[in-house]
């Protein structure tokens, strides 16, 4: 049974509106020590990502236009992802886009975010876990049913024996 983004995916969110000042971002970033957020609209809707590294010294607004808030550093468009994409799917879009983390949607609307370290949490079950699952999945397939077929799981390793 694969695991979904959404069974591992931050719901705790932190956003930013467009018009969020850039020391406001900075501040949130820092007190709740993430490295980045989604900037949305008043319906939640995603309208970009903004970082610790878009709020680096070196960034510069447009000639004649200084960098003020949120939406003049956010990045656009954005690498999304839905809660029904798989872990397996997320860390292939993360490392293909070279990006630490990604937004979860639902209807448009951000529901969570997912980073790399999200990702992990599936590798941290206990094995007792593991083999419920696998044994479910099994059931469900119908590949047990009228088998003598045993699960056994160590350290995250399936062993399936037995005859079908």
């Amino acid at each position: 049974m694969s695991m979904l983004v959404g069974d591992v995916m931050t719901v705790r969110l932190f956003c930013a509106r467009p018009e969020t000042p850039v020391k406001e971002v900075a501040r949130r970033l820092v007190r709740n020590r993430i490295g980045g957020m989604p900037v949305v609209d008043a319906e939640g809707r995603l309208l970009g990502m903004i970082s610790e590294s878009d709020i680096q010294p070196l960034k510069r607004g447009a000639p004649g236009r200084p960098v003020q808030t949120a939406e003049d550093l956010m990045t656009r468009p954005v690498v999304a992802l839905t809660e029904v994409d798989t872990v397996s799917e997320a860390a292939r879009v993360l490392a293909r886009h070279r990006i630490k983390r990604a937004p979860v949607l639902r209807e448009g609307r951000v529901v969570g975010i997912v980073t790399k370290s999200d990702l992990l949490r599936p590798y941290l079950r206990a094995d007792g876990e593991i083999r419920l699952d696998v044994e479910e999945a099994l059931l469900q397939d119908g590949v047990t049913e009228g088998a003598d077929v045993q699960v056994s799981v160590h350290e995250g390793v399936v062993r399936l024996e037995g005859k079908v």
